[in-house]
């Protein structure tokens, strides 16, 4: 299927109210989107119902599943590319609450409150404010980010001289079996060390950072049409349940799921 280039946003632009704190747009986009480079004079949320988005900002790549969203500060130049079907959310906010958000681009988690918040906005179709609890309900979501702490990207790097190494070989093999007190001994340190530090540098468990590094190898395979049970040996899981476990642990439905996706369906997770 060919790429769609989606263009409307600046017809989004000019339909914003004008002095209106929120502008909420509601979206289907299909497989293989991809939306050419430009600006807002607000700040935005991007959320998707299901599967995973791509964010360039000022050549910075923000990729992250469905469980987070990500924010983009007013006038910064961004693009963006969703691969496979799905509902998107894009929230226009202006200043002050812009404000309150941090002033680079990144992602935010979807906690279950973050998430409750949205889907009932989205549940009563608003786009703007229509009476004061609109303002107040917003002005919550907007503190609820705030508490959910931010990511730099969903898979941090790091130069570290002890977790560098370890870091480049699981990019270069997923399948890389090697346990963490293995590594230890491999760059003369200890495994209480080094889970600390992966904790410190990149804010996750050595598994959790391994487990992102294998979603998103899974991710290019599904769309390359390999079987799941290929997919699975080739990133090191005895069985395809352990594999499928992970990713619907990573993005809330199963791998065929995502594939079908791909194909142009919008099922709820569950699958």
């Amino acid at each position: 299927m060919a790429d769609t280039l989606y263009t409307a946003y600046r017809d989004a632009d000019r339909r914003v109210p004008q002095g209106a704190p929120f502008y909420f747009r509601y979206d289907h986009f299909e497989p293989e989107t991809d939306i050419e480079p430009h600006t807002h004079p607000w700040g935005q949320i991007n959320r998707i119902s299901l599967g995973l988005m791509e964010v360039v900002v000022d050549g910075r790549r923000l990729t992250a599943p469905a469980e987070y969203v990500i924010w983009v500060p007013a006038n910064q130049p961004h693009s963006a590319s969703i691969r496979q079907a799905t509902d998107f959310l894009s929230v226009y906010m202006a200043e002050p609450l812009a404000q309150r958000l941090p002033p680079m681009a990144c992602l935010i988690p979807q906690t279950p409150l973050v998430r409750a918040l949205f889907e009932d906005f989205a549940t009563r179709r608003v786009t703007t404010m229509t009476d004061e609890w609109d303002l107040r309900q917003f002005e919550l979501l907007v503190e609820t980010l705030v508490r959910a702490g931010h990511a730099d990207s969903y898979l941090p790097d790091s130069t570290d001289r002890q977790l560098e190494p370890i870091l480049h070989a699981i990019r270069l093999d997923p399948a890389e079996a090697t346990t963490l007190q293995q590594w230890a001994e491999r760059v003369y340190s200890t495994e209480r060390t080094l889970a600390r530090r992966f904790q410190t540098e990149l804010g996750m468990s050595f598994v959790q950072w391994r487990n992102r590094v294998r979603l998103l190898r899974a991710l290019v395979w599904l769309k390359e049409d390999r079987p799941v049970q290929d997919i699975a040996l080739a990133l090191g899981y005895g069985t395809p349940s352990a594999f499928i476990a992970m990713f619907r642990k990573q993005v809330g439905f199963s791998p065929e799921r995502y594939r079908r996706q791909m194909c142009g369906e919008t099922e709820r997770p569950g699958a």
